[in-house]
């Protein structure tokens, strides 16, 4: 008998699986470093794993002896190569510019946490659910924002019925006064130009014109300023994780194969710009039929969870298909404000509550 070929896909699977079994059995303060939130990334290639440490500044004092404990266990475990990176979290509010590569890092002093919402390719909903989550945590009662960076197809103004507006300037000249919908503070490529207007721009003049909009709009006080990105992994990721402190990102996916293939991709794009994936959503995950409450699963079933079990980063909810959500977006209003009890609002609610206690 010739010998039985293994796609590459099964055994990435199984090892990342298993290099997270093994960090869930080292302890610190009784709880496993994953549970504990000191596990920042972890990428499996082959036989080879590389390990994020995010280690509190207070206990810095035991990275060495954690670093051995990790590497051991992994090493007993059949891994031929194992690799640790420790970043320190510190309890001091960062200086107001750092370093990262040859770019300087921002400071929105007035913004406690920047969310993004990223997707491996187009048409998962990622907007509608990056609209959604924004006023799911201000319905939590927290002060929020949404900037779409979208500028070659921005639709967060076209969902929020704000086609008309424009980005109006404070007597001063010196910061952008944002347009505020339903409690929520609005920034959008969309609000500087024409609906139909094509944008023409390499990817420098959008750099540029990114940090501007981002630091020179005037957002008041915010607990979350929530970023919509464009499908892939281009100018406005790179732009993004370059200029700003960025506490996680969320990675939106539909069920089917095809597209948590992108979003593998999108991920691995977040590892190398050093951008903490915070979980993934899976998007359009089912529809419940209305008149018998039978559960239909028109893309497939499970994409979620198997790309979580693939990557070891959690999959904090499924949002279901229901009407209400299409027909808020047409409305220019989110569903969790127009329906807020029905399944898709109840799902998005759900994870940003998970969020919440992630941060």
């Amino acid at each position: 008998m010739g010998k039985q070929c293994l796609s590459p896909f099964r055994i990435h699977h199984m090892t990342s699986k298993k290099a997270l079994e093994i960090l869930k059995g080292i302890m610190v303060d009784g709880k496993d470093i994953v549970s504990a939130g000191f596990l920042g990334n972890l990428t499996v290639e082959g036989e080879k794993v590389e390990v994020v440490l995010s280690i509190p500044e207070e206990k810095e004092d035991i990275a060495l002896e954690l670093q051995d404990k990790i590497r051991d266990a992994l090493l007993s475990g059949g891994f031929k190569e194992v690799v640790i990176k420790t970043k320190v979290k510190q309890g001091l509010p960062p200086p107001k510019v750092q370093t990262k590569g040859p770019f300087k890092t921002i400071d929105l002093p007035n913004v406690k946490n920047i969310i993004a919402v990223a997707s491996g390719k187009g048409g998962v909903g990622k907007s509608t659910f990056a609209v959604n989550l924004a006023y799911a945590f201000k319905r939590l009662g927290y002060k929020v924002g949404i900037f779409d960076s979208d500028i070659y197809g921005p639709s967060v103004s076209v969902m929020l019925n704000l086609k008309d507006e424009r980005m109006r300037v404070d007597p001063e000249g010196r910061k952008f006064i944002p347009p505020e919908k339903y409690g929520v503070k609005v920034v959008s490529f969309g609000l500087l130009v024409d609906e139909y207007t094509p944008v023409l721009w390499r990817g420098a003049m959008f750099h540029k014109a990114y940090e501007e909009l981002m630091s020179q709009t005037d957002w008041g006080e915010l607990d979350f300023l929530v970023v919509d990105l464009p499908p892939g992994t281009g100018d406005a990721q790179m732009s993004l994780a370059q200029l700003f402190d960025v506490k996680g990102v969320l990675v939106v996916t539909t069920p089917q194969l095809v597209a948590i293939a992108d979003v593998l991709r999108a991920i691995k794009g977040f590892e190398k710009l050093e951008v903490r994936v915070l979980g993934i959503i899976e998007n359009m995950a089912y529809f419940v039929c209305p008149d018998t409450a039978k559960k239909y699963y028109i893309f497939g079933q499970s994409g979620g969870k198997k790309l979580s079990d693939l990557t070891g980063i959690p999959l904090l909810g499924s949002v279901p298909i229901d009407e209400y959500i299409s027909s808020s977006g047409d409305n220019g209003i989110p569903v969790v404000e127009a329906f807020p009890d029905v399944p898709s609002s109840r799902a998005i609610m759900k994870i940003a509550e998970s969020i919440l206690k992630m941060l």
